[in-house]
């Protein structure tokens, strides 16, 4: 048995993520460990969304956090997607933000359609 750090609760080894490197567990269990990722990326989110101005580059409107896209104006200079990026150092993400404007979703649809279809 070991106590997660984080909820204070005994439970079995398989409730936790093995360390890669080590024959050691993580001291969270799998549960407080996906819920403090989330936490993690959410926050890293709205930072990169205030860092972008916060609001849509198109119709200039705010929207909640998980409405917003961050769209890359050339895409040959794409280095990693965002699901990628979140997980690195603010410096790096940073980096590739100077590459992108912000975006509401509907408004990143309408430009990615306006490309393909060459409205």
């Amino acid at each position: 048995m070991i106590t997660c750090t984080k909820c204070n609760q005994n439970k079995e080894k398989t409730e936790f993520y093995k360390k890669r490197t080590e024959n050691r567990y993580y001291s969270y269990c799998k549960s407080c460990f996906n819920s403090y990722c989330m936490e993690r990326w959410t926050n890293t989110k709205k930072k990169a969304i205030e860092y972008k101005g916060g609001k849509c580059e198109d119709c200039k409107k705010k929207f909640d956090h998980y409405l917003y896209d961050f769209h890359h104006l050339d895409p040959y200079q794409k280095d990693v997607d965002w699901s990628k990026l979140r997980l690195r150092s603010w410096k790096k993400i940073t980096i590739e933000l100077d590459k992108c404007v912000l975006l509401c979703c509907m408004c990143h649809r309408i430009r990615e359609y306006s490309k393909q279809s060459n409205i």
